[in-house]
Order: C-alpha cells, then sequence, then structure tokens
C-alpha cells in the first residue's frame, strides 16, 4: 500500500493530522517504513499503531507470547541482522514452507518481498507487533556489539605485547583510536565467547562483513560501516606486528592475548582483495590443547587401538591427513602428550608453531631466512630424538627427509592435505619419493574429519524406513531396533537455534601390514590399496559417519554435508 494511502486511512480513523501528512512526507528517510517516521517523529505512539490495525486489520495482529523463535536456523540466518534492525523485522514461526514475520507494518510490500528474496520461503506471513517486542526479540538474538563491547570493559583482554618493528608514532596514533581498538578486541572476545574457530572481516563494496565459523558452519554477525575498514584492518596488523603499509600482499601473523585469564593465539592472515584487505583469524586456546586426551577425540574403541598402538612404535611414519579445520593438530597434539615424558626426546617443525607444549622442543619454521621444513629436519637428526613431528609435507625434499629419518630409528608424524588414507600413499609417491621407501616407513595413516554433534537437549528421531538405513550402512538388517536422531528444525537455547552442539572426529585408519607394504613397494594404484585395507577391515570416513549416526551422536544430513559415500 502506498504512503499516501496510509497516511490518508490514519487521517481518517483520526490518527494524523493533515499537517502531519506534510511533515512525514517531508522528513522520510529513503526506504524508511511510513510508521518508523511516525514513530520517529513522536506523531504516534507504539499503542496508537496497534490500535489502528486492531481496527481495520485484526487478523493482522500477533497476539501470542514469543519466549523463542520457531524458525530452522537455516532460514533464520539467511536474513541479514542488520536489516532485521533497520526495518524492524523479525520471523518468528516456519510452518509448512510459510514463514511468519513480525513486523511495525505488515502492509509494507516491498519489505515483504525482501524477506521472500533472502529466505526463498514459499510465502511470507506478515503480522503486526510493538517495536518494543521486535527490538527485544532482535537484541536477545542476536546481541549487538556494542553490548559485547560493554562487557568487555569488565573483562580482561590483554595483549600479550611481543618486540616490533613498526614504528612507535604509528603504534601511537592507532592506539589513541578508542573505538577501533574496542572494536578489534570486541570481535575477539565475541567469537571466543561463542566457541567460534575463525574470524573473517571481509571488506565489501559498501559494507564489512564479520563472520564467524562456529562447529564449522560460517555465519554473518555484523555488517559494519565501510569507513572503519582500513582502521581495523590496521588495528588487527598492529596486534599481529605486520607492516600496515604493505596493502598489496598478503601477510601472516599472530596475536596472543588474554580473555579471562585464558591465554589465546589467534594465527593472522590478510590478503588483498578488489575491495581491499580480507582478515581471516584461526582461535586457538592452549589449555584446550594440553588438556585433550586420545579418548576425547572421537575413535571408535578399535580404532583407538590401532592409534595408541602405532604412537608407541619405537620407529615408523604415521601420517594424519584431511583439510585445513579437519582437527589434524589436535590428534597430533593429543599423540605427542601422550609420549611426552622425560625420557624421550620430541622435536617438532611447525609453520607456525600452533601451542607452546612444555616439555617438547618446538622450531617455527621460516622460510623467509631460509629455515625450511627440511633444514630444520636435517638439524633434528644431529639433536638425538625419539619423535619428530614435521608439520606439513609439502614438497619432495622434506617428504623423503622424513621418510628416511622414520627408517633410521626415529618416529615420525606428519600431516598431508588428501582426501582419504589411500590416496596419501599416492600423493607421497607423486611427489617423487621411491615406492619401496614409502612402503617401508608407513606404518598407519590416518584420514579424518570434523562433524557436527546434534544438540542432546532438543534432537528429535528421525522416521526413516529401515531398508533406506540398510542401503546406507547404519544397520545390518532390517530386523534391528535403533532410533536414529535428527536436529531439530528450531533448535533451542542450548544449541542457539542451530540443532547442532559441537562437534567431533570420524577417523579412516588404514594400518600397514605386510601384504600392504608389498602392495605399495609394488607401485598399487590408490583404488588397490583402498580394496586391500577394506578388505583388511579398514571403515571408510563414511562408514565411520554412520556409526556416529547409529550411535544417536550425529545426523545423516550432517554425515552427507561433511563426507561422500
Amino acid at each position: 500500500m502506498e504512503h499516501e494511502k496510509l497516511l490518508n486511512l490514519l487521517l481518517k480513523a483520526g490518527y494524523v493530522k493533515e499537517g502531519d501528512i506534510k511533515k512525514v512526507l517531508s522528513e522520510r528517510k529513503d526506504d524508511e517504513d511510513i510508521f518508523q517516521t511516525l514513530l520517529r517523529l513522536g506523531i504516534l505512539s507504539e499503542k496508537d499503531i496497534m490500535n489502528f490495525f486492531q481496527t481495520i486489520l485484526p487478523q493482522k495482529v500477533w497476539k501470542e507470547e514469543i519466549d523463542e523463535l520457531h524458525v530452522p536456523s537455516h532460514i533464520l540466518n539467511s536474513i541479514p541482522q542488520d536489516f532485521m534492525r533497520k526495518f524492524k523485522v523479525v520471523p518468528v514461526l516456519y510452518d509448512k514452507g510459510k514463514l511468519h514475520v513480525i513486523m511495525l507494518n505488515p502492509l509494507n510490500q516491498n519489505l515483504i518481498n525482501e524477506l521472500r528474496f533472502y529466505t526463498k520461503a514459499h510465502s511470507i506471513v506478515p503480522y503486526v507487533a510493538p517495536l518494543s517486542t521486535i527490538e527485544k526479540i532482535l537484541d536477545k538474538q542476536f546481541p549487538q556489539l556494542g553490548d559485547v563491547l560493554s562487557q568487555i570493559e569488565d573483562t580482561e583482554v590483554e595483549l600479550e605485547e611481543e618486540e616490533s618493528d613498526t614504528p612507535i608514532e604509528q603504534l601511537l596514533h592507532a592506539t589513541e583510536e578508542a573505538p577501533i581498538v574496542k572494536l578489534a578486541n570486541g570481535l575477539i572476545f565475541e567469537a571466543v565467547r561463542m566457541g567460534a574457530s575463525d574470524i573473517h572481516i571481509e571488506p565489501q563494496e559498501k559494507k564489512v562483513l564479520v563472520r564467524y565459523r562456529v562447529d564449522g558452519v560460517l555465519r554473518i554477525y555484523h555488517q559494519l560501516p565501510i569507513n572503519i575498514k582500513d582502521s581495523l584492518v590496521a588495528r588487527y596488523k598492529i596486534m599481529s606486528n605486520l607492516d600496515i603499509a604493505e596493502k598489496r600482499k598478503p601477510q601472516d601473523g599472530r596475536i596472543r592475548i588474554k580473555i579471562e585469564r585464558k591465554k589465546i593465539d589467534l594465527r593472522v592472515s590478510t590478503v588483498p582483495t578488489v575491495y581491499g584487505e580480507k582478515v581471516v583469524m584461526r582461535i586457538q586456546e592452549a589449555e584446550k590443547y594440553l588438556n585433550v586426551k586420545l579418548e576425547d577425540l572421537g575413535f571408535e574403541p578399535d580404532d583407538l587401538e590401532k592409534f595408541r598402538s602405532a604412537i608407541w612404535k619405537p620407529w615408523g611414519m604415521i601420517l594424519v591427513t584431511g583439510p585445513t579445520g579437519s582437527g589434524k593438530t589436535t590428534t597430533l597434539y593429543s599423540a605427542l602428550m601422550e609420549r611426552n615424558h622425560p625420557d624421550v626426546n620430541i622435536m617438532t617443525a611447525e609453520d607456525p608453531v600452533e601451542v607452546a607444549i612444555p616439555g617438547i622442543n618446538q622450531v617455527q619454521v621460516n622460510e623467509r631466512i631460509g629455515l625450511t621444513f627440511s633444514s630444520v629436519l636435517r638439524a633434528f637428526l644431529r639433536q638425538d630424538p625419539d619423535i619428530i613431528l614435521v608439520g606439513e609435507i609439502r614438497d619432495h625434499e622434506t617428504g623423503d627427509i622424513a621418510i628416511r629419518a622414520s627408517l633410521t630409528g626415529h618416529l615420525v608424524f606428519s600431516t598431508l592435505h588428501t582426501n582419504d588414507a589411500p590416496t596419501t600413499v599416492t600423493r607421497l609417491t607423486d611427489m617423487g619419493i621411491e615406492p619401496f621407501l614409502v612402503g617401508s616407513s608407513l606404518i598407519l595413516v590416518v584420514a579424518q574429519r570434523l562433524i557436527r554433534k546434534l544438540c542432546p537437549e532438543c534432537k528429535v528421531p528421525h522416521d526413516i524406513p529401515k531398508e533406506a538405513l540398510v542401503r546406507m550402512g547404519v544397520i545390518k538388517s532390517p530386523d534391528e531396533d535403533i532410533t536414529v536422531y535428527r536436529a531439530s528444525e528450531k533448535g533451542c537455547a542450548n544449541c542457539n537455534n542451530t540443532g547442532y552442539k559441537g562437534r567431533t572426529a570420524v577417523h579412516e585408519i588404514m594400518e600397514i601390514d605386510d601384504e600392504l607394504r608389498k602392495l605399495i613397494i609394488k607401485g598399487g594404484t590408490a583404488d588397490d590399496i583402498r580394496e586391500l585395507a577394506m578388505q583388511k577391515g579398514m571403515r571408510t570416513l563414511y562408514q565411520s559417519g554412520m556409526i556416529k549416526v547409529r550411535k544417536g551422536i550425529t545426523s545423516i544430513e550432517e554425515v552427507n554435508r561433511v563426507l561422500m559415500q
């Protein structure tokens, strides 16, 4: 309905005067809803608006109490928070393809069309609700950055300063900008409090997006004005001792802070994009690594036995593979912690050193000064090590030295970026390492992924035919009586309305026995190796995921999202 028609209705009903209409039309901001203008100018109150709609459209008045939103997380997350706050609209119920929303003006067709565009819902059912109700729900569901920053004042957020080459004038100038310092700290504090693993600061054409990865899923949490882009990026560069004048090249650094007496490490990466520099920070809490045991990693009992047996071998190579963020570092550090005793000399070459572990000799690789994985490894062999961790095998030279170290009486741990355990072998031979060296040195390969765990408080039974469960490998026969669960559509307060809470790992563990060793030395393909390993009892990642489904830990949808059959 056009603004003039709506104002004329209000005039006839006696809510506004002729002079008010002229004032509203002249002072209305671009794309501001007419009722927002009336409220801002003090012409109407919340009560007036509700009475008006109660008179002309009583069926459009929302009458129920709103304790929580009954909306699936993917629909709720699809609507930008700033959009909801700006236009005073919030979805409250999703039922059979219909999205019920409360707003100031249920006749604002442009707003309804935009909601349909964001959510892809079949239809939008609008209702009117008081402004105070809408804002209360928004504040509860999406805490504003201001709220977070006010908490920061009472929270210990302490930068652990390191020596810096940045001119002191630049440091002083940047730290004088109190709001930017507060904002930079506030975003880190908020992400840590939510249990996020990564913070993304992404410049767009007209705004800066702030996204957090929580339980493996990225979601927009803030949209900041574009004019703070350069100063916010510069603040993070200063905190991580990067060159704030260099904006054309990627840079990597590290921030060490304390939040509520907890030590937090952030790995910082900047990359120039067409709209400015994007900053990504990987959050790591040192204490978490130091307290994790192998039993906490999600291993099935038989897989845990295989892994534990391998890490107590006197020599050989153990590889952990998977994409970035699949928990490889946690698995390796847990293994090192189990072997970390005064009678064992453990040396690590990492890029970067994720967490400082007492009792372990850790070396930070620095390619710029020639301190490469291969040069550090050569030095290690003269340091009388028992166990060596190589952060990543990236090239032939590093792989060759690591394998030769494992063949000369050392236990070597390392990582590779491959999709599964069998392809790890062919990746090494593709690097130019001789198959007989690979076959002779490898004792175990672990491929792993992280999957979200169902929220224990709101997960619901999933009604799936037994034949489908047999086909997917969840059960062996239709006679088995088990309950499979899925995420609740609306979620709950415990899981932030996502239906999932926390993550666990699924593993594919390939033990190298004599038969597999002969096949590798012979130059067998990844398919040959996979076939033989499965005959010998290796479970694929997908099969391990289905065990977690059977146990009620995760859902079939989550396994299918992360893994391929």
